[in-house]
């Protein structure tokens, strides 16, 4: 039986939040809108990821965070954990960025491995 799951994050400014969607160049939708889930079943949520088994990522702001919504048990082609995991190293890599740039720092390097961002930076004379 599938059903619509809610996963607390730590996620709490919606720019961030697009930001780290479109750097896992996936499309989104925002606004009042209900995500998708088997069986017609349908859940609030504030920006939507369509997804290839036509089921909906959705993200819902509580007051505070985002949670995620999905029916996970009928979206095929995303694995939970590697979305979840993906998407919280995207949106920590652009808050740590922006915030850096404000005071005055320069991205001067960046290495990815093995799921590790390094970033080397520099301070603006």
């Amino acid at each position: 039986m599938s059903h619509f799951t809610k996963l607390k994050t730590k996620i709490t400014d919606k720019v961030f939040l697009k930001k780290a969607i479109s750097d896992m160049e996936l499309e989104y939708v925002e606004g009042k809108l209900k995500a998708k889930g088997w069986l017609w079943k349908r859940e609030k949520a504030d920006i939507i990821i369509p997804t290839k088994s036509g089921y909906d990522i959705g993200f819902r702001f509580n007051g505070e965070t985002y949670d995620v919504v999905a029916d996970w048990d009928s979206i095929g082609d995303v694995d939970q954990e590697t979305f979840i995991n993906t998407l919280n190293q995207r949106y920590a890599y652009n808050v740590v960025k922006e915030t850096l740039a404000q005071q005055g720092f320069l991205l001067t390097e960046e290495q990815n491995k093995a799921g590790t961002i390094n970033m080397t930076l520099s301070r603006e004379q």
